[in-house]
């Protein structure tokens, strides 16, 4: 079964072909606003460049992410939750519980042993992901992506930001400008505040299933984010290389026996 799967998030959308449970083609796109639709479409011309087939080879086009009810010519829409638990179950087995950090929300999910999903818990901190937050904060700093993945742990005695609303933590990396602070300091305060909002979230899990917890998303690739969010949440973080794929995966993963 030929399947594409689509994650449409806030700030990117994401597809990825799938057959027979195995990768064929992925494409990338900035989500488009208003014109989400289309920015999906390219995406999955670029996904399906890739795997080298036409359009007319798909079975099933499964959405799944916070514009998922954007796109008209999707087969059927999944919960983040659900194509969450698909991802981990598909990209690390052994996984116990998976955490996606990304954009506009973080989602944690407890694999069941006779159902998907046994718990899950949304951030509930701001209407803001930290993905977001985290490149409102850099363009602020005036810093690339790039730099805010290689910034040093933050120090004990360096500048704090606010951790639950982003408009919060720009009012303060202003001020923390204007009282001489240096951008990578604050940079690296504003990367803490972000691995606390995810750990609140995850902190919201009443089981003890957190003996193999997996990480998806933009911010898996944050090497900075990923240290101190192991830091708070006291957990060594399994990630796959498709971590930044994982909805459209789980996305894809639950159209196979829908």
């Amino acid at each position: 079964m030929i399947i594409a799967g689509i994650d449409m998030g806030m700030e990117n959308v994401k597809v990825v072909i799938m057959e027979n449970g195995q990768i064929r083609g992925r494409g990338k796109n900035l989500s488009g606003g208003a014109k989400r639709a289309s920015a999906a479409e390219k995406a999955l011309e670029e996904a399906l460049k890739e795997a080298g087939m036409g359009k007319d080879k798909l079975e099933k086009i499964i959405a799944t992410g916070k514009g998922k009810f954007d796109l008209p010519f999707a087969d059927r829409c999944v919960s983040e939750a659900v194509t969450t638990a698909h991802a981990a179950k598909l990209l690390c087995p052994e996984a116990t519980t998976a955490v996606d950090a990304g954009a506009d929300e973080t989602v944690v999910v407890t694999l069941g042993t006779n159902k998907l999903v046994d718990e899950m818990a949304i951030n509930e901190k701001c209407a803001a992901g930290p993905g977001i937050f985290l490149r409102t904060i850099a363009r602020r700093l005036e810093l690339t992506m790039e730099e805010m993945n290689e910034l040093p742990p933050v120090k004990p005695e360096g500048p704090r930001v606010n951790d639950g609303c982003v408009v919060f933590a720009e009012t303060d990396a202003l001020s923390l400008l204007n009282w001489g602070a240096s951008p990578k300091d604050i940079a690296a305060a504003a990367t803490d505040a972000a691995a606390v909002r995810v750990c609140t979230a995850i902190n919201d899990i009443t089981g003890t299933k957190l003996n193999c917890a997996v990480l998806f998303g933009g911010l898996a690739k944050n090497a900075a984010f990923v240290n101190a969010l192991q830091h708070y949440a006291k957990l060594n973080f399994v990630i796959p290389d498709e971590a930044e794929y994982a909805g459209a995966i789980g996305a894809a993963c639950a159209g196979v026996n829908a």
